[in-house]
C-alpha cells in the first residue's frame, strides 16, 4: 500500500511508522505550508488525513477532488459536505473520530445499555472524557458519537451531560456512567498510547483499499465487513 500522510504531527508519526512495520511505503507527506494541488494522486493508493479543524474541510475536499481514497481522523469540523463530494466523486474516504477497535466495541456496548435502560430513568447517563492539553475539540469526537449510541432507542432530544477535562499527555480517556438511586454502572476505554489510533487508520486503510468500495464508508463497515 502506497500513502501519503497529511499531517505530519504526532499522529502522523504513529502511523507512519505502523505503516513501515506492516510493509506499506510512504510515498509523502504534507504539512501546512505545501501545496497538495502538487501531489501526484497516480501512485497512491491511500492518503491519512489528521491535521486541524480548520484545516480538515479543504484538505479533504482536495484530496477527494484528485480521486485519492483519504482516511481521516481529524475532529471538530462538519464531514458531512466532504461525505457527499466522496459519494459525487465515487471516491473512497472512511472518516472517524476514533480509530481505537476498543471504542467502537465500547460505542456498541453503550447502544445496548443504553437501550436496556431506557424505561427506567432512574439511571442517568453522563460521560467523562479526558484528552491531552493540545487537543482543541471539547467535548471529543469520540464522547459525541458515544452519547449518540446511548441515545438510540431513548427519548428524542434527551440530552446527556459530557464533562471535557484537557490536561497533562492523556492520549484518552472515555468514561461513560448511568448512575441509578442505590447502584451504577460504568464503561471505561482507556488509551495508554497513540498507537492504537495509528494502527487502527491503518488497519481500516488496508481494508478499504482491497474492498474495492467507493464514496463514503465508516469504521462501523470496517469491523463488520472485515473479514469477508
Amino acid at each position: 500500500m502506497k500513502a501519503l500522510i497529511v499531517g505530519p504531527g504526532k499522529m502522523g508519526r504513529e502511523i507512519e511508522a505502523v505503516l513501515l512495520r506492516r510493509g506499506h511505503g510512504v510515498r509523502a507527506r504534507y504539512g501546512r505550508r505545501d501545496d497538495l494541488e502538487s501531489l501526484e494522486p497516480d501512485v497512491l493508493d491511500v492518503a491519512f488525513e489528521f491535521t486541524a479543524p480548520e484545516s480538515a474541510p479543504g484538505t479533504v475536499a482536495t484530496l477527494l477532488m484528485h480521486r485519492v481514497a483519504v482516511v481521516s481522523g481529524t475532529t471538530g469540523w462538519d464531514v458531512e459536505p466532504a461525505r457527499r463530494l466522496a459519494e459525487e466523486r465515487k471516491v473512497p474516504f472512511l472518516h472517524s473520530p476514533s480509530f481505537s477497535i476498543g471504542v467502537a466495541a465500547l460505542r456498541r456496548a453503550a447502544m445496548v445499555l443504553g437501550g436496556a435502560l431506557a424505561r427506567f430513568p432512574e439511571f442517568e447517563p453522563a460521560i467523562v472524557e479526558r484528552h491531552h492539553s493540545a487537543k482543541r475539540d471539547a467535548p471529543s469526537g469520540t464522547a459525541k458519537a458515544i452519547s449518540e449510541a446511548v441515545g438510540v432507542g431513548r427519548s428524542a432530544g434527551e440530552e446527556i451531560p459530557i464533562v471535557s477535562l484537557r490536561h497533562g499527555g492523556q492520549p484518552g480517556e472515555h468514561v461513560l456512567v448511568f448512575e441509578g438511586p442505590d447502584e451504577s454502572i460504568e464503561l471505561v476505554h482507556r488509551a495508554r498510547s497513540r498507537s492504537v489510533f495509528a494502527l487502527g487508520a491503518v488497519r481500516a486503510a488496508e481494508w478499504l483499499v482491497k474492498s474495492g468500495l467507493t464514496g463514503p464508508v465508516t469504521f462501523d463497515d470496517f469491523l463488520d465487513r472485515r473479514t469477508r
